[in-house]
């Protein structure tokens, strides 16, 4: 449940003062037994400076006892980090933008990143981040909402003014005219959106090989779009493409031998992926 958080949580217990660790022990042994409390006190320093090893079981009994003695400021960084721990995994958002003609895709990032704000923080929160916020709350349900709400307020803010300032440097360098193609990844809220910067003027190896609306063309192109796009290594391959398309082409149509290769490769790959479907 609490993942790297746990670390921070064994810091916050070997750090505190003498009479918070005496009192924390008390109750130890009030709830596991007199023996149990004898032995926590008994191999305190040696937990501390790792001579001993704290038992999975042994630190577990502790953690529980912990949050009463925990400020507000230790609760929320506990949970920031139950949060990143506990993120949904999310299929992300892919758009393409065309390059010499950028303003659809810029408008189409938008629309999904208004879509993907997550204006309703706690309802994406596995079941496991409510429990660490009851544990850093002492089970009180409303403190718990309230301090999700707050931890889960600043990440959203703060990746919303990342996401802006990245989607406004891409648009800078995109309307200057200084890449050919480009693949970024904007995290959001709720999601991922994969941004693909094309050129659609290169030529395309297909395209030279068979024509526009050939069927292993229109394979290819569907490949791309349902698939190739929705990954990072084949966003990465699509990008290498945009950027060597044109070279690629021009060597084909000067060599006839290379285009007949060409050919067969792409009609071989064309029909695996019918195949596939």
């Amino acid at each position: 449940m609490f993942g790297p958080a746990v670390r921070e949580i064994r810091s916050s217990f070997f750090a505190m003062s003498e009479q918070d660790r005496s009192s924390l022990l008390s109750d130890y042994g009030e709830i596991y037994g007199q023996s149990a409390e004898d032995y926590a006190r008994k191999v305190f320093i040696d937990w501390k400076l790792g001579l001993t090893k704290v038992s999975g079981q042994t630190m577990e009994r502790l953690i529980e006892l912990v949050p009463p003695y925990l400020s507000a400021q230790q609760r929320y960084e506990i949970l920031q980090l139950v949060l990143a721990h506990n993120k949904p995994k999310v299929e992300g958002k892919v758009v393409r933008i065309n390059i010499k003609e950028p303003m659809n895709g810029f408008a189409e990032l938008e629309t999904i990143m208004s879509a993907m704000r997550c204006d309703h923080k706690l309802a994406y929160l596995p079941e496991n981040v409510f429990r660490a916020a009851k544990w850093l709350s002492a089970n009180d349900v409303s403190a718990a909402r309230a301090l999700l709400a707050e931890v889960a307020n600043l990440e959203n803010n703060m990746m919303l003014s990342s996401a802006r300032h990245e989607v406004d440097l891409l648009r800078r360098v995109i309307s200057g005219g200084k890449v050919k193609a480009a693949t970024y990844s904007i995290n959001l809220p709720s999601g991922k959106v994969h941004v693909v910067a094309y050129n659609p003027s290169f030529c395309i190896i297909a395209t030279v090989c068979f024509g526009a609306e050939a069927h292993q063309t229109k394979t290819l192109r569907q490949w791309r779009d349902d698939h190739l796009i929705k990954h990072s290594t084949g966003r990465r391959f699509v990008v290498w493409y945009y950027e060597n398309g044109e070279r690629l082409a021009r060597r084909l149509e000067g060599s006839g031998v290379l285009k007949l290769l060409a050919s067969l490769c792409i009609s071989s790959v064309a029909m695996l992926l019918n195949l596939a479907k």
